[in-house]
């Protein structure tokens, strides 16, 4: 053994090439671009099974980040939370939106976002508040949904098979078809009772009958639209007459006092019957109104 040698030294130096050794390797195992990524949140309601922490995110197929984290939402139950972590020049807009996709026949799972509309607003995130992206269902979920429904109709039609069986077996029994033959041999016995009737009516004394009571409506309808003429007429020249024999009298009364004095009340008479006629041919030709009520009568 050589007595100069310092194995402090030594150990000392060791230590420091190990150290640095394992510098150098996280140095060059680190992902600068984790520095630079910004940070996204997105919310799913199925469950995330095959997803892991450090899962790839993908923007159209290309990656762009990382899932950074997977926890239960404490704002609303039955939900998952996933913290995003992606490359600050993609294009997240307002309007994309995040599923979960298959990664080949491995069961394991990506978070992929699609572009959304060319004129949406991108999002704007930051450390402090995360931007949210909107989420829908993997095409998992929308197959299994899909097949959830298609089973329901499968069994509904497969009760209504059992039903229409059923029925079917109704008809075949023995008492069963005895009473749908009676059923059907008393239709057929109408139906010619009905025939022999239709061939026994005299349509033409129907026709007949038909044709006379349109003539006498149409004579009723002629004879209603001249009664109202020759009320109005004969209204018109007793009112004439009346007239006339006013004025012959109003001279007669100018030639002398004493006439005048016995014909005035014949004249007020005269007057009088005047309006009586004036107001029955109006009724005549109008109808008679509603009476108003007498005294001690109620309306």
């Amino acid at each position: 053994m050589n007595p100069r040698i310092n194995y402090t030294l030594v150990g000392v130096f060791v230590v420091f090439l190990t150290l640095a050794g394992l510098g150098l390797l996280a140095w060059l195992s680190q992902d600068t671009r984790q520095l630079q990524r910004q940070p996204y949140v997105t919310y799913f309601s199925e469950s995330v099974a095959g997803l892991n922490e450090r899962a790839t995110v993908r923007y159209l197929g290309v990656p762009v980040g990382i899932v950074e984290r997977i926890s239960l939402d404490q704002e609303v139950e039955g939900r998952v939370r996933l913290d995003l972590r992606i490359d600050p020049e993609t294009p997240i807009r307002e309007s994309s939106v995040a599923s979960l996709q298959n990664q080949g026949i491995t069961g394991l799972l990506f978070v992929e976002i699609s572009s959304g509309e060319a004129g949406s607003p991108r999002l704007k995130t930051s450390a402090d508040a995360p931007a949210v992206i909107t989420s829908r269902a993997s095409r998992l979920l929308q197959i299994a949904d899909a097949l959830g429904e298609s089973l329901g109709q499968v069994n509904e039609l497969i009760q209504n098979l059992n039903n229409l069986t059923f029925q079917i077996s109704l008809l075949t029994d023995a008492e069963m078809r005895d009473k749908i033959g009676a059923l059907l041999d008393s239709v057929v016995r109408l139906t010619t009772s009905f025939d022999a009737q239709l061939e026994t009516l005299d349509l033409q004394v129907y026709s007949d009958l038909a044709h006379s009571l349109i003539q006498l409506s149409d004579e009723m309808q002629q004879q209603l639209v001249r009664i109202p003429d020759s009320v109005d007429g004969m209204g018109r020249q007793v009112q004439e007459s009346l007239e006339q024999a006013g004025r012959q009298l109003a001279l007669i009364s100018r030639d002398s006092q004493a006439t005048a004095r016995q014909v005035s009340p014949v004249l007020s008479e005269l007057e009088t019957l005047l309006e009586l006629l004036n107001r029955d041919t109006n009724v005549w030709l109008k109808g008679a109104g509603k009476r108003p009520p007498g005294p001690g009568e109620t309306p």
